[in-house]
């Protein structure tokens, strides 16, 4: 009788753990992201990457990044596309049921991310004079049994400034540069915001020739709105000596907005300027007058 009952207890024994064992296996269910656009083009400039329309920019984007944290903000993986990929704008995954946050990151260039990424937290990334045009977007998102499918839309964390000279430059003068002293190249993908602790210079230079002499407009795509933006406009002769230079501090940068230093040769030499802004990039610039 006590051998039946142990046999008995030994049969439910390893039943149980037979149950238990499938029970741990955790099915996959798919996620599917699809970028549709974003939200607008670029002014023409040199300097920065243009395009003739907001459909046209979703095709021009130089890289696409999309990671994915867990409910507590620990790392679970990321997939990388690059310009030129068939599926290039679509992100197909398989993830648990559960809640996660996503992060999206895209650039018409291209952007450092850390080789070593841990938690939502900690992660950043660092944009560099050949990143260009840069997009983010940060999603909570429930996977249920279903999957989930959804349409993205990027937002723009550069605005752009730039210098405009309205009558023609003088012959002597060979090459112009703008410059910006106070770029923020850290930017951190929980909180979308840039470092304010790290700076870095930023400039973009023409050779003056009969084609742009007559007038002159230089950009810069600048991550920085955390702090006012100081600007250096610098003139050359042809032996590479700085003629003259004139210093603008006190610029706000404000994402998705252009702000244009405006004035004429002679006038960039005076005191006083004023600042006014364009909320709705690329339509009639932000002036700066002198």
């Amino acid at each position: 009788m006590k051998r039946n009952l142990f046999y008995l207890f030994l049969v439910l024994f390893l039943g149980s753990c037979k149950d238990s064992s499938e029970d741990v296996i955790e099915r996959t269910s798919p996620l599917i992201l699809t970028i549709n656009n974003i939200r607008s083009d670029l002014p023409v400039m040199k300097g920065a990457t243009t395009f003739n329309s907001p459909d046209l920019l979703l095709n021009n984007l130089g890289e696409l990044y999309y990671f994915v944290f867990d409910a507590t903000g620990r790392f679970v993986h990321q997939k990388k596309q690059l310009k030129g990929d068939p599926s290039f704008g679509q992100i197909s995954d398989e993830l648990k049921v559960g809640q996660y946050t996503i992060v999206l990151l895209s650039c018409t260039g291209s952007i450092t991310v850390g080789t070593t990424i841990t938690t939502l937290a900690a992660t950043k990334i660092m944009s560099t004079p050949a990143s260009g045009d840069i997009f983010y977007k940060k999603l909570a998102v429930t996977v249920t049994a279903q999957g989930i499918s959804e349409s993205v839309l990027l937002d723009r964390v550069v605005g752009c400034v730039q210098i405009r000279v309205m009558d023609r430059i003088s012959d002597n003068i060979a090459k112009v540069e703008f410059q910006i002293e106070n770029e923020t190249p850290y930017f951190g993908i929980n909180t979308g915001e840039v470092e304010v602790g790290n700076l870095e210079s930023r400039s973009v230079s023409a050779d003056l020739n009969d084609s742009n002499r007559g007038s002159l407009t230089l950009g810069l795509l600048i991550m920085n709105n955390q702090a006012p933006i100081t600007a250096n406009l610098k003139f050359f002769d042809a032996s590479n000596n700085m003629i003259t230079a004139k210093r603008i501090p006190g610029i706000v940068n404000i994402r998705g907005t252009k702000v244009s230093v405006e004035g004429r040769l002679s006038e960039f030499m005076s005191a006083g300027f004023t600042v006014s802004y364009n909320d709705t990039w690329p339509s009639d610039s932000t002036i700066v007058y002198f």
